[in-house]
């Protein structure tokens, strides 16, 4: 009679395990040590029970690349099924976003603090080869994850210099190579992001460098935090994992769900107001792509605050079905918003109307005018597209909410 057997992983927090994942017939459970007092996420609190496949799924699983060629790539490096979420952790979870780890039960605990940042310098030639082998070669060979359906790899910069981690060191920084299928989305990202910080939005540091002929967009990392030159992991998490859905599922989150996350943050009422600049933001700019896995929350000590600002760029200047990816009151699509449908996702979010009208009317008013700063700056040819459309878009939006 065979008998199966039952694989477990040590989950670390800040370098201390905090609970053991288990694998058995395909399915994931997940159980808090006694002695657990800080939760991994909203949607696992720190419980005596445990947790089963379903709930682990939407956390744990959410972690890992949704990337189907570099699932493939890293099924076959590691000999694993592409789609076993359990064995790909155990093969990169070694570094994931925000400050949890997957080890062997077996590995010495390391307690994580701000430590200096270790990285192994690579030339312009090494670092050119490095992007163009992303496809076959994810995350540089590393043991590191990261989430999300784009080709993307973290690095260290050190002394303004491109390293790959040394020693277990904390990454700092994104590298997101060109996303092949979509007219120059380095530069799109890096106006959209900019022009993001000129309206007032809390954004990360971005750039865009070149390995050579290769650009690349360049962003640091918010689930980090630096003093005194030394650098220490935050705990985050997305939406999608706040809410224990799926990532497949991550185009169902509704704007209602954000509620029901921010209203768990340390300071509500200023997260929304940041979480409704950013929803109008993403519409005016043409982004139909903020699902739910585009917004997130950050740990620190005792507080949990909304993140920074990412993945933001215009879809609309490309060729695609352009839904928005959460519907703005019951409009789909951009063209469609009424000043009625503002209403309805003040409403979902437990706001006064008043608050996003004011906001959208701002920003209708000086988006333009620092979106071209932006593209003068990098005069890129996708910029002046980009430009294009919000300008139309402001103007049209003007029409249908009866702004003078």
């Amino acid at each position: 009679m065979e008998t199966r057997e039952i694989k477990k992983l040590s989950v670390r927090l800040y370098g201390k395990e905090v609970g053991i994942l288990k694998e058995y017939k395909g399915k994931m459970r997940f159980k808090y040590n006694d002695d657990a007092q800080n939760p991994l996420s909203l949607s696992l609190p720190v419980i005596k029970e445990v947790y089963p496949e379903k709930i682990c799924k939407a956390y744990f699983g959410g972690l890992l690349p949704e990337h189907e060629e570099t699932r493939k790539t890293l099924a076959i490096k590691y000999k694993i099924s592409e789609n076993n979420d359990f064995a790909l952790l155990a093969a990169i979870g070694h570094d994931c976003a925000g400050a949890v780890t997957f080890h062997e039960l077996n590995e010495p605990q390391v307690l994580q603090e701000f430590v200096e940042v270790k990285g192994e310098f690579l030339t312009d030639e090494e670092l050119w080869k490095h992007i163009k082998d992303l496809p076959v070669k994810p995350y540089l060979g590393r043991r590191m994850s990261l989430a999300g359906a784009q080709e993307k790899t973290p690095v260290c910069v050190i002394d303004n210099k491109i390293a790959l981690p040394l020693d277990g060191s904390p990454t700092t920084h994104i590298l997101k190579p060109p996303v092949r299928r979509f007219e120059q989305s380095v530069a799109n990202e890096y106006i959209c992001i900019e022009t993001a910080r000129l309206i007032g939005l809390n954004v990360p540091k971005t750039e865009i460098r070149y390995a050579l002929d290769t650009e690349f967009f360049l962003i640091q990392r918010y689930d980090r935090v630096e003093k005194n030159g030394k650098i220490m992991r935050l705990q985050q998490e997305d939406f999608t994992q706040a809410l224990g859905v799926w990532v497949d599922n991550k185009y169902k989150v509704t704007f209602r769900d954000c509620f029901q996350v921010l209203n768990q943050t340390s300071r509500p009422a200023l997260d929304k107001m940041n979480f409704i600049s950013r929803v109008i933001l993403n519409y005016l700019i043409g982004n139909c792509d903020a699902h739910g896995k585009n917004f997130s929350l950050v740990y620190t000590g005792s507080s949990i605050i909304f993140s920074p600002a990412y993945d933001i760029l215009c879809t609309s200047v490309y060729d695609l079905d352009n839904t928005m990816a959460m519907k703005i009151g019951k409009a789909k699509y951009i063209q469609e918003v009424t000043q009625k449908d503002w209403q309805i996702f003040a409403k979902d979010l437990e706001v006064a109307p008043s608050l996003a009208i004011e906001e959208l009317q701002r920003q209708i008013n000086v988006l333009p005018d620092m979106l071209e700063q932006i593209v003068n700056k990098t005069d890129a040819e996708i910029g002046h597209k980009i430009l294009d459309f919000v300008i139309k878009n402001c103007e049209s939006s003007n029409k249908r909410l009866n702004f003078k």
